[in-house]
This record gives structure tokens, sequence and C-alpha cells, in this order.
């Protein structure tokens, strides 16, 4: 895991994932991803900053738009931050980007998402690190910590299901898990409908 001060390795770019905005504002969530990424940044101001993220049917603003406004009121040069602002989830962020172009990449996003996030990052090419954000909301031993980690065990489950079984097993059993997580927490199902909606 790569923390500020650590110099042990270098780093050629950091990309950020992006996650639920309000009509332009970062949840709180997104806040704690968005800075902790100016907080690495600013430890040599040269790397390369890659917002990802898109929007959801009635949303004005991408993920990525909102991260690069962000980052730059916290003093981010805008010349090296890189918009793609495209995806609804983990891998649909990434696939627009080209590994060679991204080089060696911290991954921020969440503690409980980063292994997740690390192992789909290089299972598609990327030379990729965890920094996972230390100002999560999410914090042990909070409904949300325990919700989101849910989250991620069903989303590595269904790597390993990839893995095992191919990629219509996988999408079967994802189906189950998001109509489970839909009736839970109803705030998913818009999501959850535009990745059906986009595999289709």
């Amino acid at each position: 895991m790569w923390r500020p001060g650590n110099d042990r390795r270098v780093i050629d770019s950091i990309l950020v994932l992006g996650t639920a905005q309000y009509d332009g504002r970062p949840s709180r969530q997104f806040a704690a991803r968005l800075r902790h990424t100016a907080q690495l940044w600013r430890q040599h101001e040269t790397q390369r900053v890659y917002v990802v993220g898109g929007k959801l049917p009635g949303d004005r603003f991408t993920e990525a738009e909102v991260a690069r406004e962000y980052l730059i009121r916290e003093g981010v040069e805008p010349d090296l931050i890189i918009s793609q602002p495209t995806g609804n989830d983990t891998r649909g962020s990434y696939a627009p980007l080209d590994p060679a172009d991204v080089g060696r990449v911290l991954i921020v996003t969440d503690p409980n998402h980063s292994y997740r996030a690390v192992r789909i990052a290089r299972r598609m090419g990327f030379d990729a690190y965890p920094s996972p954000t230390p100002y999560t909301p999410a914090t042990f031993p909070s409904k949300s910590f325990f919700t989101t980690l849910s989250h991620e065990w069903g989303g590595v489950l269904v790597l390993d299901i990839v893995a095992v079984a191919g990629e219509r097993a996988a999408e079967r059993v994802e189906d189950v898990m998001r109509a489970v997580q839909g009736w839970l927490r109803p705030s998913r199902r818009a999501r959850h409908e535009e990745l059906r909606r986009l595999r289709k």
C-alpha cells in the first residue's frame, strides 16, 4: 500500500474512482477520495491525475467533472488532470484508458473497495497499486462500513466466478446480488438499471 511520504516506487499517475455526486457536489465518500488524491499529488506535483466516472440518467454532471473541479480548487495543476467522464462501475471507468499511457498508477478509492479495484485494474493490464483514502466516512464499526464491505465481498465473488465459470455465470450471480442490494439500499437501483442497460 502506498501512502504520502512513501517514496519507495516511482509513480507515473494517480487515478481516483468516481462515486456519488449530488448536482455537482461530491458525496462525503467521494470528497474523502478527492481529498486524499489532492494530498498525494502535492507530494511531488508532477503526476498526472486521472478522474473517471460518468453520470446516471437525470444527472447534470459526471463524476469526472465533479472530481476535476474539486481538485482544481485544491490546487492541482489543471493541465495534469485527465478527465474520462464515462463508466458507472469500476471496470467501465477503466475501460477507455490505455494502461501504457497511464503507466504505474495509484488507485484511490475507499479502503473496502481498494482490493477489488486494484485486482480489476491489474486484470485489465494496468500496473496498479492501492492508496485507499484514510478519510472515508465508512469506518469500523459503522453500518456503512459493513454495508460497503459486504458489497465488496460480493464483487470479489463475481471476479472469482468469472475466472472459474465464465462471464455469463458471473452475470447471473451479479444480477441476483444487485437485486438484493437494491432491496436493502434503494439508492443503488438507478445505477443497477443503468449498468443492465449498458450491458445489453
